[in-house]
């Protein structure tokens, strides 16, 4: 028996549910990748007038490594890079924009493309030469997600030149997914830490766990929701257009919590420091 408010004569069919659900999710995202950038550029573009190079260590113990100015220029790189990537990105998952301005739709895919791979090299070399926190699976992860990202970018550019636009479409949403994989981690981390506090984590040496939990929930899982979101897009079923609706409002309010946490937690204090 179908629910009341899905039935046929109803205004709000599964379909529409879903479509209204992906776009409150891509608005929730887009306020947190607004509110990313805006820490980038004030927390390491600031320090960089204030108090040199050496300050981004305020912000992150490994950004800057004395009389390593390779590694220093791949850390520059990679945020420096990521700030024009996710704003750019997230506009080309704009409709009504690829629609109206679709040279500039063209070439702002091209700049992602070489944004994101660029990033995403800087970001391995780092964790290769510098390290990071978290156990060897949670940096398996992280490469993986830059791998994706590599890998998506080669078939979204091949698609686009052969104009298999559904083709194309499906590879630039998982090359766009991949690229906030780091976003992804840091509204899901914070989210935990919110409602369940230090719960399944080592807080000395950051696994655990939750930690693991989250970085599938990153890098792999948003790749499987994809598939999810455009089979329930195709499917006759509606239960599981419904379902699918409801998990992509609830990974909005998951993100929400967690902008609310990384940026009273994290952000905003390492900003005004």
């Amino acid at each position: 028996m179908e629910l009341m408010m899905f039935n046929k004569n109803s205004k709000l069919t599964p379909l529409k549910a879903l479509r209204y659900s992906k776009k409150l999710w891509f608005i929730c995202l887009l306020l947190a990748q607004i509110c990313f950038v805006g820490y980038l550029i004030l927390g390491y573009g600031v320090t960089s007038m204030t108090t040199g190079l050496s300050g981004w260590n305020r912000l992150n113990n490994t950004a800057y490594v004395a009389n390593d100015t390779t590694g220093n220029l791949m850390y520059a790189v990679h945020v420096l890079f990521a700030v024009v990537m996710i704003l750019g990105g997230s506009l080309q998952l704009i409709e009504k924009l690829r629609a109206k301005y679709k040279t500039f739709h063209r070439y702002n895919g091209r700049v992602f493309v070489v944004l994101a791979c660029s990033i995403s090299f800087a970001g391995m070399y780092l964790m290769i030469v510098r390290g990071t926190v978290g156990n060897t699976l949670m940096h398996a992860l992280t490469m993986f997600g830059g791998l994706v990202v590599i890998i998506s970018s080669l078939f979204a550019v091949k698609t686009a030149r052969a104009r298999n636009f559904n083709a194309h479409k499906t590879w630039a949403i998982r090359l766009y997914l991949a690229a906030n994989g780091v976003l992804f981690f840091r509204l899901l981390i914070f989210a935990w830490f919110l409602v369940f506090g230090s719960l399944g984590v080592d807080s000395k040496t950051f696994t655990g766990p939750a930690v693991l939990a989250v970085s599938l929930c990153s890098y792999l899982i948003p790749l499987f929701i994809a598939e999810l979101v455009r089979y329930a897009e195709q499917t006759n079923h509606k239960f599981i257009t419904i379902g699918t609706a409801c998990l992509m409002a609830f990974i909005s309010v998951v993100f929400l919590i967690g902008l609310f946490g990384v940026t009273l937690a994290n952000w905003y204090p390492a900003i005004i420091a």
